[in-house]
């Protein structure tokens, strides 16, 4: 169904720097119970010292911050993850001002002449991912919205198939 071949980009790799120099490594490092120490190393792509599923799921808890598992799923030549448990009825109008912020932020930087570093590639892919996370929390509030009323879904279903031409 879908096609997993491994990236010749090193996304992961590129996701571990990007969260060390966002987040505070000592304090994540003391909240998930290692060394701050042991937490450079297993972020340095460089170090033999990896970092352990187990290891991943709690400094995403423990941050908020889900660069780490948007870099294993690029790797994987997936999107971005998407938080659903920042879903709520009444943020549609946030959601989309700040996609469109992002999305404008990127054409910004399209017709920009600066030269590509890795700052500037890490804001640009943070704001795509941003974007793609702020779109899919839109489509599932608008989905929640519609199957919370469930009497409701199926009367619009219904009149919106008699409402069709050519349907009997």
């Amino acid at each position: 169904m879908f096609d997993y071949t491994e990236s010749k980009h090193s996304h992961f790799d590129a996701a571990c720097r990007a969260f060390a120099l966002a987040n505070n490594v000592e304090a994540v490092a003391r909240a998930v119970g290692m060394t701050p120490q042991v937490l450079r190393n297993k972020l340095n792509p460089d170090q033999p010292h990896k970092l352990t599923v187990d290891d991943l799921l709690a400094i995403v808890v423990y941050s908020d911050d889900a660069r780490l598992i948007d870099g294993v799923l690029a790797q994987l030549n997936c999107l971005p993850s998407v938080p659903v448990n920042e879903v709520t009825t009444s943020s549609v109008p946030v959601y989309a001002l700040n996609a469109t912020a992002d999305v404008g932020a990127i054409a910004g930087q399209a017709v920009s002449v600066e030269p590509m570093t890795q700052a500037r590639r890490n804001a640009i892919l943070d704001r795509a991912s941003n974007a793609i996370r702020n779109l899919s929390l839109i489509m599932l509030t608008v989905e929640s919205r519609f199957q919370s009323t469930p009497i409701m879904a199926a009367a619009v279903d219904m009149v919106s198939a008699c409402a069709m031409p050519g349907i009997v």
